[in-house]
């Protein structure tokens, strides 16, 4: 039975992130993509084009994007700390599914800068919603009044700084005696917000 284009492209993406997540996207040949993806280089440029073209469909197919205002807004109950925990972990839920994406984009960050503000585009939305929360939860009276975007963009850039730490220091040991500190975190960002 022949194999689907799709599969062998399915592949082709997937040896490429494994690739490039370790060496770069500089260091990576279409030769070593082929040998890892067990095809042809006539494959992989028959597929894709260029090298730069199968970096594009990695950003545009790996990126793990969900519906995330509806799944956010079904689960809030307006308790800051179980809200701000639950955002959080879906956050961290998003960010894993997409690791290798996330390092390839901090590699070429300054080589390739659209693909670096492509795979981005999660943490924009997050941001959104965390921001739209804040707002309402002033107008209740739980949360201190003060800049939403401020307070939103603190809580997104201790989760975002906290997942890039381990994603660069996964091997090296940790400086806090549990990896999972994310619960006591929250606690204590959410105790600066009430009133």
């Amino acid at each position: 039975m022949n194999e689907k284009p799709e599969s062998t492209a399915d592949k082709i993406l997937a040896a490429t992130v494994q690739l490039m997540s370790e060496k770069g996207y500089k260091s990576v040949t279409i030769k070593e993509i082929a040998a890892a993806t067990s095809v042809s280089e006539m494959t992989v440029f028959r597929i894709f084009g260029t090298k730069k073209a199968i970096l594009e469909a990695i950003v545009d197919n790996y990126l793990y994007s969900m519906p995330l205002e509806q799944t956010i807004l079904k689960k809030i109950n307006f308790d800051l700390e179980t809200d701000l925990l639950m955002i959080s972990k879906l956050y961290h839920e998003v960010l894993k599914k997409n690791k290798q994406v996330y390092l390839i984009s901090i590699m070429e960050r300054n080589t390739m800068p659209e693909i670096h503000l492509n795979v981005h585009k999660n943490a924009a939305k997050f941001l959104k919603v965390v921001i739209e929360y804040l707002k309402t939860m002033q107008q209740k009276g739980k949360v201190v009044k003060g800049d939403p975007e401020t307070q939103a963009l603190t809580v997104m850039q201790f989760n975002y700084g906290k997942f890039v730490a381990s994603a660069l220091l996964e091997d090296s040991t940790s400086l806090l005696p549990h990896d999972d500190y994310l619960e006591d975190a929250i606690t204590i960002i959410a105790k600066g917000l009430r009133p």
